[in-house]
Formats: structure tokens, sequence, C-alpha cells
């Protein structure tokens, strides 16, 4: 019943994709055409997603081998190209929270017919923090707003509250890699025990991994067994 009643939904308010701006015919603001031109970022390493000259699946790169990240694995759907740094902007800088949805519900669907088919899930959903200062400025926290339709489908909690970024950080991108380093030690702050459970951390584009790495370490330091990282898009 559920099932006829969403495509009855679907008919009289047809949805309207946001690339396009034609009509969807789908569950989702995302017309197909568009949808199969999304760049779904191929298979990579298994802890950190950098991509592989091989096609092969479970690989872990050298870099990881070398230096084992404070994560276990990383999931990141698109690489961060046409139309995707559009579509993030537009939620980050102009409010788009519709795009956050839409980014969400393609991540959920991946989650279920692909990378978590045949392993459990996160036991809770852990999005990266924002300083109150960049929160106040534009009134959300993004990776939240991504978060919400993945704990709705999934039925995973969604845990928000206890984990502050308590120093404003510089933009990793511009600066070098000891500098990055000094940037974000000890710009988290962790109030929760989180006693060995498997969390999953998400965030919106993952660009030097260095953030990241940190909040994880935060996490790690706070007793997390097992840290999975969710990120929308990578270059």
């Amino acid at each position: 019943m559920l099932h006829y009643l969403k495509k009855f939904s679907n008919w009289l308010l047809p949805r309207t994709c946001v690339f396009c701006k034609n009509l969807s015919y789908r569950h989702q603001d995302l017309c197909q055409p568009c949808l199969q031109d999304l760049p779904i970022l191929p298979q990579g390493c298994v802890r950190c997603a950098n991509i592989l000259s091989t096609p092969q699946k479970n690989l872990t790169c050298g870099q990881c081998l070398k230096k084992s990240p404070p994560f276990d694995c990383s999931h990141v759907l698109f690489a961060y190209r046409a139309p995707i740094p559009k579509l993030i902007l537009n939620l980050k800088f102009h409010h788009t929270l519709i795009h956050a949805k839409l980014l969400g519900e393609l991540f959920a669907e991946k989650i279920q017919s692909d990378w978590y088919r045949d392993k459990p899930l996160p036991t809770t959903i852990i999005p990266m923090p924002l300083h109150a200062k960049r929160l106040t400025e534009r009134g959300f926290n993004q990776a939240v707003e991504i978060a919400r339709p993945i704990s709705k489908i999934l039925g995973l909690p969604l845990l928000i509250h206890d984990f502050q970024r308590k120093k404003p950080t510089l933009a990793q991108a511009t600066l070098p890699a000891l500098k990055r380093q000094q940037n974000l030690r000890n710009a988290f702050l962790i109030k929760r025990n989180l006693e060995q459970q498997h969390v999953a951390v998400i965030d919106d584009v993952i660009t030097t991994g260095s953030t990241i790495y940190e909040f994880c370490r935060a996490l790690k330091k706070q007793g997390a067994g097992r840290i999975d990282v969710w990120c929308c898009a990578r270059p």
C-alpha cells in the first residue's frame, strides 16, 4: 500500500530535477538522464578511497599501507567534478537544502545496494561538526542536513550535540602539509564516550583529508572501535 501511495503522490505532485529543471518522473528531485550523467567515483582504496590504477576491489593503497589512517574504511559517492560542485556549493552558500536531501537519498541507496549489502551497518552516524562561528554565519551544518535522510532511510541514530569544533581553522587546501597538522591540532572536542561503537562519520567533501583524519583521531581517543568515513565527493 505504501508503495502505491508513493507512486500516486509522485504522479499528483511530480518532482523537478535540480539540474535540468524538467519534471523528474522519479521519487527524487533528479531525472533519469541527469542521474546517469553523475560522476560516480570508481572503486578505490578501501581505507581512504583514493583511486587506484587497478579496478580490483578490496585493495589498500601504498599510502595507507605505510601509515594506517585513524579510520577503517571510506565510501565516497562522487568525483568532485561537474555537476557535483554546483550541487554542493549551492547547498552550502545559497541554503538550497533540497540538495542535501537528494545527496542523502543517493548516498543511502548506494549503501543499501552496494557498500553494505553483505556487511553490517555502523550503529550510529556522526556528522562532521562546524565551528560555532561558521554555524552561525551559515545557519546550518551541511553534513548534518545530508545525514538526516540517510539516518531516516537506514534507521540509524544521528549524533550531533556531543561533538564540537572548538577552534576556527583556515582552509586546509591553502596550507602545506605541516601547517595543516598544526592548523587542526586539538580542533575537536568530543563529550561522549563511544565505548567501542561502530560509527560512520559523514561530510560533504574530502579535499586534503586532514580534517577527517583529525576528527577520527579524536573519536578514537574517546573509545570508537570502528570508524567508517562517508563522504559525498572528493577530487
